[in-house]
């Protein structure tokens, strides 16, 4: 039978009634015809209690200590889960991190997946029974249990699904799937249908309902992802893949700006030394270099609150001056083909103008072009990205396709 994974988020399995409902959405899918592997996370919100638990407890929790902690929240959704699947009448087993074959690095807390072994998975699913898999955990080569860190039981139901060679992998969350901007930002985004592996990475770094890890995973193995409301039917959400032949000779080399992203939680520093000199302290600290300006005696980057206290306290410790400016947030646009089209960056420019908003940084690659910008600052600037790339587009394109010549081109045979 066809194969399909299902990943259900904390949200999706908040409270037993949660739980039944989800175990009713499994059942139809099972009854569908179709193999089902679920990946589970922890109930609502309880990772964030766990973890506030261990800090109650000690100063300092030791990483292995948090991981076999953090490790039981998994635990407890699956095997609800399973019960409620059982009482349905629908054969389920739960499996852990480890049972299920899962191997990874031994670092603590930021573990990475080696290979999977999902003999115990294979062997279950034979037997006619949903396989219902703890996300968010492994076990290293050394038998210590490990956690995957910041979007791990995305990356357990994606790697699952490339170890399984699933049909595809549905990411089930508390949204519609990925739109053009976020809707309490911009009321009137729209739900994006599909976008590239490459698009849907680009937006997962802007908070979007998806990790990059995962989507790398998916991007490198093919894997076929579906990003939906836990509630909706089966063909709805967005969907992410490698575009068709037919419609990469639809886009060609034209530039087509596909959403604004919006993420907040970030801190701007200005550093008064080389970035070879403090190269050390931003890799000790776990700063990715994505949003950065270097020059002669002079550093600027933006990173995620929690590595900013790590940077500080490590600039501070060797005496390094630095300013320093929170909260600051991200907005990007989004869409292929970014740097060879010669209207977008002065666009996006103009844009911030416009609403008199401050650019800390700006940075450009062939997917994006993302402002560093005050938090206070963030919500017009993505209202005014969306209206110029998204909107204006959108009219245009509804202006073209009904004008005189619209009929002509329809009609025109596309290149070969």
């Amino acid at each position: 039978m066809p194969l399909i994974i299902q990943k259900f988020g904390g949200s999706s399995l908040a409270t037993p009634g949660h739980i039944r409902r989800a175990a009713e959405r499994i059942r139809e899918v099972r009854q569908s015809g179709h193999d089902v592997v679920v990946v589970a996370s922890a109930m609502g919100r309880m990772t964030d209690h766990l973890i506030n638990l261990a800090h109650r407890t000690v100063t300092r929790p030791p990483q292995r200590e948090m991981d076999m902690l953090l490790t039981a929240g998994e635990r407890v959704s699956m095997s609800l889960l399973a019960m409620a699947l059982q009482e349905q009448g629908v054969p389920a087993i739960s499996f852990t991190g480890s049972q299920s074959g899962i191997i990874t690095t031994n670092r603590h807390s930021e573990a990475r997946i080696l290979e999977i072994r999902p003999t115990r998975i294979k062997e279950e699913l034979a037997k006619g029974k949903v396989a219902i898999v703890a996300g968010f955990q492994g076990v290293s080569r050394e038998k210590e249990i490990t956690t995957l860190g910041r979007g791990g039981s995305d990356t357990t139901a994606i790697a699952l699904a490339a170890a399984l060679g699933a049909d595809r992998c549905d990411i089930l969350t508390d949204v519609e799937g990925i739109f053009t901007a976020d809707p309490r930002i911009v009321p009137n985004a729209r739900l994006i249908a599909s976008c590239s592996y490459e698009e849907a990475l680009e937006f997962s770094s802007l908070g979007a309902k998806m990790h990059a890890r995962s989507l790398d995973v998916a991007r490198r193995f093919g894997v076929v992802v579906r990003v939906a409301s836990n509630w909706g039917s089966k063909d709805s959400g967005t969907w992410i893949r490698s575009a068709s032949r037919a419609e990469r000779q639809n886009e060609m080399e034209s530039t087509n700006i596909r959403g604004v992203g919006t993420q907040s939680g970030h801190s701007y520093f200005r550093i008064h030394r080389d970035l070879t000199d403090v190269v050390g302290f931003i890799t000790e600290a776990h700063v990715p270099l994505r949003c950065f300006s270097s020059s002669t005696g002079s550093l600027e980057l933006v990173c995620e609150n929690e590595r900013a206290i790590v940077l500080k306290e490590l600039l501070d410790g060797a005496k390094v001056q630095y300013e320093m400016f929170a909260p600051v947030s991200v907005v990007s646009a989004v869409g292929e083909g970014i740097c060879g089209a010669v209207d977008i960056v002065p666009g996006f420019v103009q844009a911030l103008q416009e609403v008199g908003a401050r650019s800390l940084i700006l940075s450009v690659s062939s997917l994006s072009i993302q402002a560093a910008v005050p938090s206070e600052q963030a919500a017009v600037v993505t209202q005014a990205l969306h209206r110029r790339f998204i909107q204006k587009s959108e009219a245009e394109n509804e202006s073209a396709n009904t004008g005189p010549l619209s009929r002509e081109r329809d009609s025109a045979s596309p290149i070969q």
